[in-house]
């Protein structure tokens, strides 16, 4: 990790903190004191908030203070947690470790579970809208709402959801993978261009943000799809070889560990090329390279490892 992406890290992380808890979709209701412990559980502490940081380089990308974004910024770690509650369910992968405690359906039950989830997700769709309304731009309030719904619908992280529990085996078609992936290319798209957009960035700038976001959310699920296979659960904070477990395809199993981390690499550079293109050498695209690289390395440390 660059020097700069450090200080960047450092210089935004307690803001990051605190406007995750002045925004977090407490209940004011007598008897809600379990839903609000299961909301500050889930939350806090979190994981690398590689997706508050990223909605804020995104912002910068298209020349907006970071600040402005940092509503959008929580809204996109309440949607990313609320994702991850309802994969961790018995339904779905059953898991029991989330960044490295006992995940949320285990501490407090699947009910105050979904039920927290839903209240994260119902408040980032009030913090997009309203953080554009702020801003003026009412318009792409609308958009973003709209966006919002076709990343977490049929087509988005449901749709998605759906391809990764029936995907089994392996000699799965690319579609067939790119799709089961939508669980994240679809929230690393709209983090891309949200926080962008929501501030005053032309509709323009944002489109190329979200294409850059699908981009490097294959290259992140590619990786993630890596570590599952050959990192080890206490090093995650979540359970290994889940897709093993499930008889579930990937990158991984259709073209092999190294193949794998190849083609994320290969995504990485396009989408950075595409970038650079847009918006040519700016400070906030320098970070975003260099989070993507630790992303990419993560993988490629093991891949050596395991060599």
């Amino acid at each position: 990790m660059s020097e700069t992406l450090v200080k960047y890290i450092e210089q935004h992380r307690e803001a990051i903190e605190s406007a995750l808890e002045e925004h977090l979709p407490v209940s004011s209701q007598t008897g809600a004191s379990r839903l609000n412990a299961a909301l500050r559980y889930a939350i806090f502490p979190g994981g690398k908030r590689w997706r508050p940081l990223l909605t804020l380089l995104g912002a910068e990308v298209a020349g907006i203070a970071p600040g402005k974004a940092m509503p959008v910024a929580c809204a996109m770690e309440y949607l990313h947690t609320s994702s991850i509650i309802f994969d961790d369910l018995p339904a779905m992968d059953d898991a029991c470790l989330r960044r490295g405690k006992e995940t949320l359906h285990l501490v407090c039950g699947e009910s105050l579970a979904v039920l927290a989830a839903l209240a994260l997700l119902n408040q980032s769709y009030g913090l997009l809208s309203r953080t554009a309304e702020r801003h003026g731009c009412f318009r792409a309030g609308i958009t973003l709402v709209g966006e919002a719904v076709d990343c977490i619908g049929a087509d988005g992280m449901i749709g998605g959801q759906v391809v990764d529990l029936v995907l089994k085996g392996d000699g799965q078609s690319d579609e067939s993978l790119v799709s089961r992936n939508l669980k994240t290319t679809a929230l690393m798209r709209l983090t891309m261009m949200s926080g962008a957009l929501a501030c005053g960035a032309s509709e323009s700038d944002a489109a190329e943000l979200a294409e850059f976001g699908a981009t490097l959310g294959m290259a992140y699920q590619i990786c993630d799809d890596l570590l599952d296979e050959l990192a080890a659960s206490e090093d995650l904070g979540k359970p290994a070889h889940q897709d093993a477990r499930h008889s579930r395809s990937n990158h991984v199993l259709e073209i092999g560990v190294e193949g794998a981390h190849r083609l994320a690499s290969d995504l990485v550079t396009t989408g950075l090329q595409r970038l650079q293109d847009r918006f040519g050498s700016r400070p906030a695209i320098n970070l975003i390279e260099d989070a993507s690289r630790i992303i990419l390395g993560g993988a490629g440390r093991l891949i050596e490892a395991s060599a």
